[in-house]
């Protein structure tokens, strides 16, 4: 039984109220339900979950060790079959209730498929906790967000891969593509793909993983690289339908030394920086440098096609 507490202060107390004058909005989703689930009967679905990492169980720990019920707010969870219940936001929580001795936590029930489950938890988490890049591709993945989904199968034809969880420099491998947010930045447009950008992001990729170099260091494969070469390859939008592009632009990248190139962007501005002088980024340096030779090398579009038809 709830026993209210004395308000000293009656007069402070208003209702909830709405001016008339404000527009209704349309009422989406079903009505959920509230109740109680065991723990032992919750899930955690990693498709577009957050992995526990120290930091998380540190936080974990600081919840558990306060635990106080006014504080405990319900779980949003989603009924997946044999009893069974995906939570969608609160696994901190959850944690937290398992490690001081809970057995049962209030849940608010949402009937989702897995599409809406990641949806919902883009939706709770993105404003306001602290989600990585790879976190949010993930949901945006398993939810069906065009932008990941497009990018992903851009990526993947350019023979490379769009990666959803970091690596270590040493572990990382030439064709990984990191910069996450750079992609979505490509990809997304008035909340769909942008299929422009995409086409270009293709064949930038493609031309850069045939390339010796390019296939075969993966300390080129940085945001900084990819950036400055994209930035480039859309300077050629007029050239770019001529069979064999990316065979064309990967022997360009052969004859110029990716290597040799970026080393002369980095000490630019490391120069600039000892003189005390203002300078462009690196990616900006080094985007100025490849469009400088590719106009001296491609000064037409015929010059393209015939250096495309000579790859193939």
């Amino acid at each position: 039984m709830i026993v209210p507490v004395n308000q000293s202060q009656p007069s402070a107390l208003r209702p909830v109220t709405v001016p008339a004058a404000m527009e209704k909005p349309v009422l989406r989703g079903d009505r959920p339900h509230l109740g109680w689930v065991e723990i032992s009967k919750l899930r955690i679905d990693d498709r577009y979950q957050r992995p526990l990492q120290r930091h998380n169980w540190e936080a974990i720990g600081r919840i558990a060790k306060s635990f106080d019920w006014s504080l405990f707010t319900v779980v949003d969870v989603a009924p997946i079959g044999d009893q069974l219940f995906s939570v969608i936001d609160g696994q901190h929580r959850v944690h937290a209730a398992a490690m001081v001795g809970i057995d049962k936590v209030p849940v608010r029930i949402v009937a989702q498929p897995l599409e809406g489950q990641a949806r919902a938890f883009m939706g709770i988490n993105g404003n306001v906790t602290a989600i990585s890049t790879f976190h949010v591709l993930r949901a945006s993945l398993t939810a069906g967000e065009a932008w990941a989904i497009e990018a992903d199968r851009t990526i993947t034809r350019a023979g490379c891969r769009l990666m959803t969880s970091n690596r270590a420099t040493h572990e990382r491998k030439p064709g990984e593509v990191y910069a996450v947010q750079w992609v979505r930045g490509l990809a997304e447009r008035d909340n769909a793909a942008d299929t422009w950008a995409l086409w270009r992001l293709e064949i930038a990729l493609a031309s850069l993983k045939q390339s010796v170099e390019g296939g075969a260091d993966a300390g080129l494969w940085t945001h900084v690289m990819l950036r400055a070469w994209y930035g480039a390859v859309e300077g050629l939008d007029d050239y770019l339908d001529a069979p064999g592009a990316a065979g064309a632009l990967a022997r360009f990248l052969d004859r110029e030394g990716l290597v040799r190139l970026l080393a002369r962007a980095e000490d630019r501005y490391r120069q600039a920086k000892r003189d005390g002088k203002p300078s462009a980024a690196v990616y900006r340096l080094l985007m100025g440098d490849f469009q400088d030779r590719l106009d001296q090398v491609f000064p037409d579009r015929s010059a393209f096609t015939r250096a495309g038809e000579e790859a193939q």
